[in-house]
């Protein structure tokens, strides 16, 4: 006697072992893609030549301008971070990347659905005699355990990298533009103020040459050159001028302002000095180098690059997902038709094996292999450019203080000149001439010294620049700056 019910289990009991061997033998062909980890221990060099010393930094919150202790500098420097607008953009850029990265978690995660609409199966079997329609709830699943989601996760975490990095770099330049040109606009309203005396001294020489051609105590060629260095020094108080304006509107537009500060058309006549003093000494750390922003994006590059090439990887190997539904079909009977109403579900593994593209997957994974390649390089170069940035500030830098700590003695020695000037003018044992000549003769040195300031505020802000931090610059950070245009 034939069991058949023994005969049908065991017959199902085949068919789920062999289901079960399916699905694991498709999960371990899943699982042969993987992803790339490039090295990128890249060594920082043991110390740095240029450096006068060559120890850690104290990691402190402070903002490196506070240094220089000049109000006016602080908030033009703060409004920059809130208004600058390329700042802005890298913020909603930052913005963009993370919700992005959600939206890529989300995607590997089961999808649900809800449908109501017409049984296309049942209506087209029917199709002159009745119409049908489901109503219910699917869902679908691809498996995450494979190198196409990790390279997708990967991704989206080397795009986040990417944008931070990208938002400290606008930030760090912008704060360095603005005590450049800041440096500029003080630079040129001290030189405009002494050109304006020069000028004013060299009208004086004039009516003094004047007053002595008229009498013939003086020639025709003495008038004409006194008449030559005042023409000279008023065309030189004109493009000051001129240069003064333009750095006011460049600070506009790095602050995002409208109208220029008050502060910017009001400086106080008294001489511009900063206090080198309250300016420690570089000591830069050797391993500074690889917290640089665009080390920290060259590095997400590469990581992205990687996570291409697993992706590229995947698709030499099968998909496999899951589906399933749960539906209720109801259908509406004419002419005799006996579809009857009633529910439908189902689960179900799904895989896609790919047979053949021509070679289209397989050199897709070449150009992935090669990119990553290129984005490695491309690495190694942005660590030496760094370095060598790095190198070239900082010897920039000291080359600057040492000129002027000179500077600053020749600032002294001609204020002292000038109060002998005077003095002797009073006395009587210089005449004005002697005294309007000599005048004239240190205000145009001053013009030197505010230009040494200038390029001395430079070198300060590029060397800091070139020494960002990520890590101190993600702790004070204000991420979302107050956008005038939002």
């Amino acid at each position: 006697m034939v069991d058949f019910y023994n005969k049908k289990h065991n017959f199902l009991w085949v068919k789920q072992v062999n289901s079960c061997a399916i699905f694991f033998l498709s999960l371990a062909l899943v699982a042969c893609g993987s992803l790339p980890h490039p090295d990128l221990n890249v060594k920082a060099p043991a110390a740095w030549r240029n450096s006068a010393v060559s120890t850690s930094t104290n990691a402190s919150n402070e903002a490196w301008w506070t240094a220089l202790k000049d109000p006016v500098l602080n908030n033009t420097v703060e409004l920059a971070l809130k208004n600058n607008l390329s700042v802005a953009q890298s913020y909603e850029r930052l913005s963009t990347e993370r919700a992005l990265e959600k939206a890529t978690i989300a995607s590997h995660k089961p999808k649900f659905g809800f449908y109501f609409g017409p049984n296309s199966s049942v209506a087209y079997v029917n199709y002159r005699t009745s119409s049908a329609f489901l109503l219910g709830f699917d869902f679908s699943w691809e498996a995450p355990y494979t190198s196409k989601k990790e390279g997708e996760r990967q991704i989206a975490q080397a795009n986040l990298d990417m944008a931070f990095a990208g938002m400290v770099a606008a930030r760090t330049t912008i704060a360095a533009e603005v005590v450049r040109v800041y440096g500029e606009l003080r630079a040129a309203d001290q030189k405009v103020q002494s050109l304006k005396k020069i000028v004013a001294y060299n009208q004086g020489i004039n009516e003094m040459f004047e007053r002595s051609a008229n009498v013939g105590a003086a020639s025709q060629q003495d008038l004409m050159e006194a008449r030559s260095k005042l023409i000279e020094a008023e065309s030189a108080l004109s493009e000051m001028n001129a240069i003064r304006e333009s750095a006011i509107q460049r600070l506009d537009v790095l602050c995002g302002l409208d109208t220029p500060l008050p502060e910017f058309l009001n400086f106080n006549e008294i001489q511009w000095e900063i206090e080198r003093a309250k300016i420690a000494a570089f000591a830069v750390p050797v391993d500074v180098i690889m917290q640089r922003p665009d080390i920290q994006a060259a590095a997400s590059s590469v990581l992205h690059a990687a996570a291409v090439v697993g992706i590229s990887d995947s698709e030499l190997y099968p998909k496999l997902g899951l589906e399933g539904a749960l539906f209720y079909s109801g259908t509406i009977v004419r002419n005799g038709s006996t579809t009857k109403d009633g529910v439908l579900n189902f689960i179900a593994p799904s895989l896609k094996f790919p047979i053949w593209d021509w070679g289209m997957a397989r050199e897709q994974k070449n150009a992935s292999e090669a990119e990553l390649r290129r984005t490695i390089l491309s690495y190694r170069d942005t660590v030496l450019q760094a370095i060598a940035e790095t190198e070239i500030t900082i010897a920039n830098f000291n080359a600057m203080d040492e000129r002027m700590a000179l500077t600053t003695k020749e600032s002294v020695s001609i204020e002292d000149a000038a109060k002998r000037n005077k003095v002797g003018l009073s006395a009587g044992y210089l005449s004005p001439l002697d005294a309007f000549r000599g005048q004239s003769k240190l205000l145009e040195r001053k013009l030197t010294i505010a230009d040494d300031q200038a390029a001395w505020l430079s070198a300060f802000a590029a060397a800091n620049k070139a020494q960002t931090n990520m890590n101190i610059e993600k702790a004070r950070m204000t991420e979302n700056p107050a956008i005038s245009a939002k």
